[in-house]
C-alpha cells in the first residue's frame, strides 16, 4: 500500500471524526433539556430525533462499531480468479485509471451528502458499453474508504458476466433469492482476494421477466441496503429489455454509462427518457481518448 493512499485514508478518517464531533456538539447545544442521570449517577444521552441520527457516509459509530455491518459469518467464502486481461483496478498499469475512479467516487459522495442513497444501479443503453467494468472498479474504489461495506449485485439475470469474471459462475445468486430457493446469506459471496461482497446472477430456471416482477423484489434489495453502506447493482441493457426498469424501481439512484464512439445520441436519449421518473445522478463516459498531461502536473500520474 502506498504512502499516498495511507495518508489519504488517514485524512478521510480524521475528517469524518471531526465532522461527527461537530454534529454532536451542535445537537448538545440545541437540546432544551440536559442529560438525565441514572441511579448510579451516570449521565444518559438525550434521545435524538430520527432526522438527527443520520450518520455521515461510511462513518464509524461511537465505540468502533460499524454501521449496519453484515452479521458475523454472513456470506459464503469462495476463491475467485480475476481475469488478468480485465481492466480492473488491481491490474491497472496506468495510475490515471485509479485516479479517475477516485474522482468519480468523490462526485458520488457529494451527491450522497446532498441526498443520501445506498442502492445505486449502474446501467447503459446497450451491451458492451462498460457498465460491468465501471461497477466493479467503482466498488473497489469505495471499499478503500474506512469502514465502507460494499456489495456488488449482478442484476442481469439473463447474461450477467460477474460470475464469469470472478470464476464463480454457476453458484446460487439473485435469481435463486427471488425464487425463494436460497436466502441472502446463502447467495452472498465473499473472498479473501477482494475487499467487497458480491452476488452473482444465479441459476434459477424461471425467466428473468417473471422473477423481477416479484412483489417481494424491493424487500430483498432493502434487506441488502440494511447490511451494507453501498449496494451497486449491475443492470442489463436499458434499451433492450424491461428488466432494468424493474430494478431501477428498487434502487435509490442510477448512474448511466456511455461508450465513446459507440453509444449513439439517439439510444442515450431513449435511455434517459425511460428513466425520467427515477433519480439519475449523472453519466460516465467510457472509451474516450487519453487525456493529455501538462508540464509539471505529469508527476501526479
Amino acid at each position: 500500500m502506498s504512502r499516498y493512499y495511507d495518508a489519504l485514508r488517514e485524512a478521510d478518517r480524521l475528517r469524518l471524526r471531526n465532522a461527527s464531533r461537530a454534529v454532536a456538539m451542535k445537537d448538545k447545544a440545541q437540546s432544551p433539556v440536559g442529560p438525565e442521570e441514572d441511579s448510579r449517577g451516570q449521565r444518559e444521552p438525550v434521545p435524538m430525533q430520527p432526522a438527527e441520527t443520520q450518520a455521515l457516509p461510511f462513518q464509524e459509530e461511537p465505540g468502533g462499531r460499524e454501521p449496519d455491518a453484515p452479521q458475523k459469518g454472513m456470506g459464503v467464502g469462495v476463491h475467485v480468479s480475476l481475469d488478468r486481461k480485465a481492466r480492473i483496478i488491481p491490474h491497472a498499469a496506468d495510475s490515471t485509471v485509479v485516479e479517475h475512479y477516485r474522482k468519480l467516487r468523490t462526485k458520488l459522495l457529494q451527491e450522497h451528502e446532498t441526498r443520501p442513497f445506498r442502492l445505486l444501479m449502474v446501467g447503459s443503453p446497450n451491451p458492451q458499453e462498460g457498465k460491468t467494468l465501471t461497477t466493479f472498479n467503482l466498488a473497489l474504489s469505495f471499499a478503500m474508504l474506512p469502514s465502507c461495506r460494499v456489495l456488488v449485485v449482478d442484476g442481469d439475470l439473463r447474461k450477467g458476466s460477474l460470475g464469469k469474471w470472478l470464476a464463480v459462475d454457476g453458484r446460487p445468486g439473485l435469481s435463486d433469492l427471488i425464487e425463494g430457493t436460497a436466502t441472502l446469506s446463502e447467495v452472498l459471496l465473499k473472498s479473501d482476494e477482494l475487499p467487497i461482497h458480491f452476488i452473482v446472477r444465479g441459476k434459477s430456471k424461471i425467466s428473468a421477466g417473471e422473477l423481477l416482477n416479484s412483489p417481494n423484489l424491493k424487500d430483498y434489495f432493502q434487506n441488502m441496503a440494511e447490511q451494507f453502506d453501498l449496494v451497486l447493482v449491475d443492470s442489463p441493457p436499458l434499451n433492450l429489455i424491461t428488466d432494468a426498469q424493474l430494478l431501477a424501481g428498487c434502487c435509490d439512484a442510477i448512474l448511466l454509462i456511455a461508450k465513446a464512439f459507440s453509444t449513439t445520441r439517439r439510444s442515450f436519449e431513449k435511455a434517459v427518457q425511460d428513466l425520467r421518473q427515477f433519480r439519475v445522478l449523472g453519466t460516465v463516459l467510457n472509451g474516450g481518448t487519453p487525456a493529455l498531461h501538462y508540464g509539471r502536473y505529469n508527476h501526479y500520474y
